[in-house]
């Protein structure tokens, strides 16, 4: 399956750092930063498609992997997001995920947006194609078996009595961010090795799960 990009600073982005992703650029120049991108698209030697209408790029999907065959070997950091439904905020939190250096970002399979999203793309920045990427079947089995790989499972809640601020990381690890409304769901959270939460200091109790996302990625990228 193949992805149509429309941002503009997407693509640009794509045509930077993962020209392999693209396939073929339609548009035409309407102005610089079109101009830009078709100059650029013709040194990466991409195919341009002259059209009377705004930049686009065919792209392929983000590649899924295959969690058995990773063998749960996914790197030092991996962040978790268990039902996250909003396409931007996901896209917002793969961005993030790909600016601090996370190693995999995995999904469940049901209930969830979808990576290959063209929202979903155009908000990570094309930070989407950074990064390992798995979806998995049941989040709890999959906590059972990333502990066995010598996994630390760290869960955000706002209910949490330990603060995040305070909370030494080393090893591998692994943050779970829950659903934008409802949080994580309570046989995750009770799975998890810790529950953790980002100090408030004002009234309002609670952060929209992608900032919470970047919060949580720069403190532990600190400690590590």
């Amino acid at each position: 399956m193949n992805v149509d990009i429309k941002n503009i600073h997407t693509i640009y982005s794509l045509l930077t750092n993962h020209s392999e992703k693209i396939i073929s650029i339609i548009g035409n120049a309407e102005n610089m930063k079109a101009q830009e991108v078709l100059e650029l698209a013709h040194k990466k030697g991409i195919k341009i498609q002259p059209k009377n209408t705004k930049i686009s790029a065919l792209c392929k999907s983000p590649n899924i992997g295959d969690l058995k065959q990773s063998d749960y070997e996914l790197g030092n950091l991996v962040l978790i997001l268990d039902e996250v439904q909003d396409t931007r905020n996901l896209g917002s939190c793969l961005r993030s995920a790909s600016f601090f250096g996370v190693d995999t970002v995995i999904i469940p399979k049901h209930n969830s947006a979808d990576y290959a999203n063209t929202a979903v793309i155009e908000t990570s920045t094309g930070g989407v194609y950074d990064l390992k990427l798995y979806k998995a079947t049941n989040i709890t089995n999959l906590i059972k078996e990333l502990k066995n790989n010598d996994y630390w499972i760290s869960g955000f809640s706002e209910h949490a009595e330990t603060e995040l601020e305070t909370k030494e990381f080393s090893g591998k690890n692994v943050l779970i961010f829950g659903n934008e409304e409802k949080g994580l769901r309570s046989l995750v959270e009770k799975n998890c090795d810790d529950t953790l939460k980002i100090t408030q200091k004002g009234k309002v109790s609670s952060l929209n799960v992608s900032i919470a996302v970047s919060i949580g990625l720069h403190n532990i990228s600190n400690k590590l």
